[in-house]
């Protein structure tokens, strides 16, 4: 059915595209470089979505899309805890002893991974976006989805008539059906009620309904029988936060944040099935009864660099010449919802003063070391600091002399804790991935903010919480090795 659906796009491109399509449609799928949004790179199209156009619009402010970052929770109050709690950094390397999985895949037996790659486009905020095609019996409809590591589900902007049809589509091709036809409606009512959640600081509402959509390369498919798949659909107010707030187009987020936490904690609502936890990547050669294996996603690699690709793997992405790798510590085990992409900070500078959680711990003379934590969010502008580590830190720089506020920060440079991978020093911590920002460096998209977020159980026992967005992540590629907790950022 939906090869039918694009023969018959071809023909209205053909006779009536500018009764049907967006006066941007051209005849070829372009991403805009690295260095002008006006100049384009053309790449090979599969035949799903050969001639959907990149909308060449302006950039939104540098401050448009604040932070996709996804709480997925109701603010609280944080609890105390127990004072024997003290081994914070042993207690965020523990390793899960179990994680959400709800597909039952099969399992790749030989050593080659299957790969598949993506185009992505700029969009606002300086984020970056994917094509994902939604259909019903008759219709369909494409949405620029921001990739965002920050969050874990697919969700669409808000939707505001009975039908459940969402705002903020790019292209629609054509709906042949009356307003009152259930089959042309591209979401349908799911088993999940409405939940109260929080993207960056802002709470709201999101619906959670079944959809059926595809990508450009159709060996990235929907695991359930049914072809269909959970996705949210956000109110105005969190469709402003996360998106960027859609002033030229609303945008929908693609999280790929896969595990969600395996225990619940009351003051969450009740997890939602990811996007990843969804989504499975099929073999190429069909098996005996003709049916194609499912396998489930285990690496992603996300191109910020002008080729600006989104790489998904049944295996690890992150090859084994590789000589050090970063650990990701799980903040679920100190009360995060979701198991947020996270590693070591083991220094931080803004501008010209260096810092470490010791001599924080020193500073604040607290009896528990908090380490400072970095957290990759693509879905985010700039860089934010979790409330309590902003307020440390002006405090720190007033006792040096220096009594600005973050927001007056000009530069962010970190060196994030990396093991060595080498029979004979494996498991050394050694300090050599270093990244940073700077007004100076990029105007467009630098800033820092603090922001509260409601991560954790205790404030107290709990790190300090840099995020780090594309002013960042824009310079190298960020791989993650979901089952090994692993990654690696080379620019």
């Amino acid at each position: 059915m939906f090869h039918e659906w694009i023969c018959l796009y071809y023909l209205l491109l053909l006779y009536s595209a500018n009764a049907l399509l967006l006066s941007s449609v051209s005849a070829a799928f372009t991403i805009p470089s690295a260095h002008d949004v006006n100049q384009h790179k053309t790449y090979a199209s599969r035949d799903d979505i050969e001639l959907l156009q990149i909308n060449n619009l302006p950039l939104l402010d540098r401050r448009a899309c604040l932070s996709s970052i996804s709480s997925v929770g109701i603010m609280s109050t944080a609890t105390s805890v127990s004072a024997k709690e003290t081994d914070l950094l042993s207690t965020l390397r523990t390793i899960p002893t179990h994680d959400n999985n709800n597909l039952q895949l099969d399992e790749l037996k030989d050593t080659i991974p299957i790969t598949i790659t993506l185009p992505l486009e700029l969009s606002s905020g300086g984020t970056l976006s994917v094509r994902v095609i939604f259909t019903s019996d008759k219709s369909l409809e494409v949405y620029k989805a921001i990739v965002d590591t920050g969050s874990p589900y697919l969700v669409l902007p808000s939707s505001n008539d009975d039908n459940n049809k969402p705002e903020g589509i790019l292209e629609q091709l054509m709906d042949i059906a009356s307003a009152n036809d259930d089959s042309s409606l591209l979401l349908s009512q799911s088993k999940y009620s409405p939940t109260e959640e929080v993207y960056g600081a802002v709470t709201g509402n999101i619906n959670w309904k079944l959809g059926k959509f595809s990508f450009r390369d159709d060996r990235l498919q929907i695991a359930d029988s049914s072809s269909t798949a959970i996705v949210g659909v956000l109110d105005d107010a969190l469709t402003n936060e996360a998106t960027g707030g859609g002033a030229y187009e609303p945008l929908a987020l693609l999280g790929l944040i896969r595990n969600n936490n395996p225990n619940r904690i009351p003051r969450f609502p009740e997890a939602r099935p990811t996007f990843l936890d969804q989504e499975c990547i099929i073999s190429d050669d069909a098996s005996d009864d003709n049916t194609n294996k499912q396998y489930r996603i285990k690496s992603f690699s996300l191109d910020g660099r002008p080729s600006r690709e989104l790489t998904l793997s049944t295996q690890s992405l992150i090859p084994t010449t590789t000589s050090s790798i970063m650990e990701l510590v799980d903040l679920r085990t100190v009360g995060d919802f979701v198991d947020h992409y996270a590693v070591l900070v083991e220094s931080i500078t803004f501008d010209d003063v260096s810092i470490t959680s010791q001599s924080l711990q020193a500073f604040t003379k607290g009896r528990v070391e908090r380490p400072i934590v970095a957290v990759f969010d693509s879905g985010l502008t700039g860089c934010l600091l979790i409330r309590n580590f902003a307020d440390v830190i002006e405090q720190y720089m007033t006792s040096k002399g220096d009594a600005r506020v973050c927001d007056e920060f000009t530069s962010v440079s970190l060196s994030l804790t990396q093991k060595s991978k080498d029979k004979q020093t494996k498991g050394k911590r050694i300090t050599t991935c270093n990244i940073k920002s700077s007004v100076e460096e990029d105007p467009r998209l630098f800033y820092v903010q603090p922001i509260d977020l409601d991560w954790f159980n205790s404030i107290e026992y709990s790190p300090y919480i840099v995020v780090l967005g594309q002013t960042f992540l824009t310079q190298g590629t960020l791989t993650i090795d979901i089952d090994e907790r692993v990654a690696t950022f080379i620019t």
